[in-house]
């Protein structure tokens, strides 16, 4: 009889066992990310919430801790998980999370949208257990799929590269002018020479944009910018100046060297000019996503960043690559006439 109580034990405990060891270890993926009060997605928001469920993060939960194995590899700790930013979710510091949990077969995080205009703000990423073999394979198919995007990409480049889809014009000389601007302290004012025939003004625009670490834009610290006045208007993709006291160095070389979307096709000591490529899955192809010109300086403890950006999306015709070389031409010319003066 003791023998056979004592076997019952060691039964039980070996169950007892492998159930706590199952339930240490559970797969998890990403489901959908929503409003709390079920209000759909709008705009630029609607393709910002896109581009994160496109991340298609995967993780495998052990013990306390997330183990992300796709898009990238990197884990979080429940206990220290406090921003959404820890996802590596690049350039969304104005998503204020305020909790996380799991619920039966789900995982929650909730997060506040600070970028949105709308009255709803509160969302949700949502998460969905799976049993490992469909993890397995969720993996199999998106290593193997992001393969291919690369091979079409590369293939793309060599593509353009003998027929490059930006044609910068002779550059002629414009009359130009002094003006000071400030940083973001207003400690420090920095003298430019510019164009004559533009105007530089604060803006309140909401622009967001990462030049390696340094992020800058309406909702980051240590940040100001200036748009200009010209009497030819091109919105958004006009050339902007970008001014930020951020302690974070910047290096050109290493700007491009990290962004390997980013073909430069012509290049000076503190200046680029280039594309950016970009991946259309629903057509599933690449294509030129934007027209960039970029010219750094570093006055002080002052980065300032003259920058254009023109997308293809922010064209009537998305093909229209003479429009966008039009006014990437405009851009580089202004970006070209302005230069940092020694301050008197």
């Amino acid at each position: 009889m003791r023998t056979l109580i004592m076997l019952t034990l060691v039964l039980t405990s070996t169950i007892a066992l492998q159930s706590c060891a199952q339930e240490s270890e559970s797969f998890w993926r990403i489901k959908s990310i929503h409003r709390e009060d079920g209000e759909p997605f709008l705009g630029l928001t609607a393709m910002s919430m896109e581009e994160i469920a496109d991340y298609n993060f995967h993780f495998v939960k052990r013990n306390d801790s997330l183990y992300f194995e796709w898009p990238e590899k990197f884990a979080i700790g429940l206990n220290d998980f406090k921003q959404l930013s820890q996802l590596q979710i690049t350039g969304k510091d104005y998503y204020e999370m305020y909790d996380h949990h799991f619920q039966g077969n789900s995982f929650l995080i909730k997060f506040v949208d600070n970028a949105t205009n709308s009255k709803s703000k509160n969302t949700i990423m949502e998460f969905e257990k799976i049993d490992q073999e469909a993890y397995k394979k969720d993996l199999e198919e998106a290593i193997a799929y992001r393969k291919t995007i690369a091979d079409k990409i590369e293939a793309y480049k060599q593509t353009l590269a003998k027929d490059s889809p930006i044609v910068l014009e002779p550059m002629k000389k414009l009359a130009t002018k002094v003006d000071t601007i400030f940083d973001d302290t207003y400690d420090s004012d920095i003298v430019l020479r510019i164009p004559e025939k533009i105007a530089l003004w604060e803006s309140g625009d909401l622009k967001n944009e990462k030049f390696g670490p340094i992020k800058i834009g309406t909702f980051k610290d240590h940040s100001k910018i200036y748009d200009i006045e010209h009497a030819e208007d091109y919105g958004l993709k006009q050339l902007t100046l970008w001014l930020s006291t951020d302690p974070t160095p910047f290096d050109l070389e290493s700007f491009v060297a990290e962004n390997t979307q980013l073909v430069v096709v012509k290049k000076e000591k503190d200046a680029i000019v280039g594309y950016t490529i970009s991946y259309d899955f629903e057509e599933d192809k690449p294509f030129v996503q934007s027209f960039v010109t970029l010219k750094y300086y570093l006055v002080g403890k002052t980065h300032v960043f003259i920058y254009g950006d023109v997308s293809a999306s922010q064209m009537q015709n998305a093909s229209d690559i003479a429009e966008m070389n039009k006014i990437l031409n405009f851009n580089y010319l202004i970006s070209e006439h302005m230069t940092v003066e020694p301050n008197p």
